[in-house]
């Protein structure tokens, strides 16, 4: 009996259809992978253990496509396996220090304004995180809420808390200036 219910449900839960699997995934992939890069490093500081999180969630996606119910969905679906890959990697690699974290002076990685870019940066990780995905990959709230498992409450109050932050780390930067 069980196994008639799971086959009904398997049935009706919408599945995308590609006319070559592979060939989609990859499409997709490469349209976001510098975005991908771009939030991972953001998490993790460095650009080895950004690369680490974003191999395995690119690879942990393709395993689990079949779970995608619809294409509109993938950004935030490979996002949400991107952040969680990433905390994983930075709760196993906390201790480590690594040179390339020492540098001064480190570029950004893609931003016109490099000094907003730096700020941003600076910030406390979950103000960065919902600045990031909100500014930078143009995610809605809903889409941040369900990337980051956080209720909407707490995403809008995070993204208003890294505005004044920005507004006053900005503000005491163009007074000094003065």
């Amino acid at each position: 009996m069980t196994e008639n219910i799971g086959k009904i449900l398997d049935k009706t839960r919408p599945r995308i259809k590609f006319k070559n699997r592979n060939e989609q995934f990859c499409l997709q992939v490469s349209e976001y992978k510098f975005n991908m890069f771009r939030l991972a490093k953001s998490i993790l500081h460095n650009n080895t253990d950004a690369e680490d999180a974003v191999s395995e969630a690119i690879l942990k996606a393709y395993t689990n496509l079949d779970t995608l119910r619809s294409m509109k969905n993938f950004k935030p679906w490979i996002m949400k396996i991107l952040v969680n890959e990433s905390y994983a990697i930075s709760k196993c690699r906390k201790r480590i220090v690594y040179v390339d974290e020492i540098k001064a002076g480190e570029e950004p990685i893609l931003n016109d304004n490099k000094e907003l870019w730096n700020l941003v940066k600076n910030l406390e990780e979950e103000f960065r995180t919902v600045t990031i995905l909100f500014y930078y990959e143009d995610l809605s709230l809903k889409e941040i809420c369900r990337v980051l498992d956080l209720p909407m409450g707490t995403v809008k109050s995070r993204l208003s808390r890294a505005r004044k932050k920005l507004k006053e780390i900005f503000d005491e930067g163009s007074s000094k200036d003065e």
